[in-house]
């Protein structure tokens, strides 16, 4: 695994539980549309089993990501050890802005007060003080 690997395992878990926390978004709305349509007088027996197929669904998902979140967190402090082990402050700031907040290098730049390409050397000599053999 690359350094660059290794420090965007934190955003990439991110994603993951966004996507997922989207499925769920999109379940809730199936089913609400399925309860909707169900009246005391008219109740399906197969609308019935596809509302209990989509809670379902939203249950399982939500355990995957209680999962997904304690090894997310497991993740970041990870990545933060291996970004604390730089000594100069200034590239701890580029590596955490870019790693954890998921900067993009133009908006580390102005945050910073720093020029494009000075960011992107600052990230060229971080990449170089750090050492994830110990940490993957």
């Amino acid at each position: 695994m690359t350094k660059k690997e290794f420090l965007n395992q934190y955003l990439n878990a991110e994603k993951e539980i966004g996507i997922k926390l989207d499925q769920i978004a999109r379940l809730r709305e199936l089913s609400t549309k399925i309860t909707q349509t169900l009246t005391p007088d008219k109740v399906k027996s197969n609308s019935e089993n596809r509302l209990e197929s989509f809670v379902s669904k939203i249950v399982d998902i939500e355990r995957e990501i209680g999962a997904s979140i304690d090894q997310l967190e497991r993740t970041r402090l990870q990545v933060e050890s291996v970004i604390n082990s730089v000594p100069n402050v200034n590239q701890r700031n580029v590596l955490r802005l870019r790693y954890i907040s998921g900067m993009k290098w133009e908006q580390i730049a102005v945050k910073l007060n720093y020029d494009y390409r000075w960011v992107l050397r600052l990230h060229g000599k971080a990449l170089n003080k750090i050492a994830i053999e110990s940490h993957s």
